[in-house]
């Protein structure tokens, strides 16, 4: 075999080999699962599935995609979709504005290693479940800078407001944090920006915020599978 028509057969075996052990990583039979009779086998599988695919989602994305359009079973295609959409709502949470769950209050405070009193943020409350529950704070910390920042003169609040509105949800951030007189950093990861962030005080009469953030989830769902039909 000539040198050059040796190297083509090399490398076709390589891209062969990995298109193959591609195919071999989607967990087949789950599929199978899903046809079968038992309720909590299916929901076993199911749930097997959407934790390879949060592993593996470039793969899983496009094969559930065609599984939950093109497969036999309705019961294939149901659950398919619903592995799915649990996916893409895994990237609507990733888009948007970072948010991190507190009241807070601008004041002046004298911070170790600084000779002069400084702007600070104390936090008057921490919202539950938040990425600042989640990350230890506490009401009555003094946040004294974010990342390399610190504030000198101007109020804090606003600043340090708009700068986790910019950065994107799932991004960690350091915060040096004053708490009885000690220092800390305290590391913690953003969400994204709920709708009601903006309104703490919005009657929930006049709007469902729980619902709207719903209808925004399925929205953003409705438009990835627009696209995604678009392209076959």
């Amino acid at each position: 075999m000539r040198p050059c028509l040796r190297l083509l057969w090399a490398v076709s075996t390589i891209i062969w080999g990995c298109a193959a052990w591609g195919a071999e990583e989607f967990p087949a039979k789950t599929l199978e699962d899903f046809k079968s009779e038992d309720f909590r086998t299916r929901e076993t599988a199911q749930t097997g599935l959407l934790e390879w695919s949060r592993k593996n989602p470039g793969i899983a994305m496009d094969r559930l995609y065609g599984l939950s359009q093109t497969a036999d079973d309705p019961e294939v295609r149901e659950r398919c979709l619903a592995v799915l959409r649990e996916l893409i709502g895994d990237e609507y949470l990733k888009e948007g504005e970072g948010y991190i769950g507190i009241r807070m209050q601008d004041e002046t405070a004298t911070v170790p290693g600084d000779p002069k009193p400084r702007s600070v943020i104390r936090i008057l409350q921490v919202v539950p479940d938040s990425p600042a529950h989640e990350a230890g704070l506490k009401f009555d910390d003094l946040i004294a800078g974010l990342n390399d920042r610190v504030w000198r003169d101007a109020p804090a609040s606003q600043s340090f407001m708009q700068t986790v509105k910019e950065f994107k949800p799932a991004t960690r951030i350091t915060l040096r944090v004053l708490r009885d007189g000690k220092l800390m950093d305290v590391p913690v990861k953003l969400a994204r920006r709920p709708l009601y962030a903006d309104n703490p005080f919005l009657d929930e009469s006049q709007m469902d915020l729980e619902a709207a953030e719903k209808a925004a989830k399925e929205a953003y769902f409705r438009r990835w599978m627009d696209a995604r039909k678009a392209r076959d």
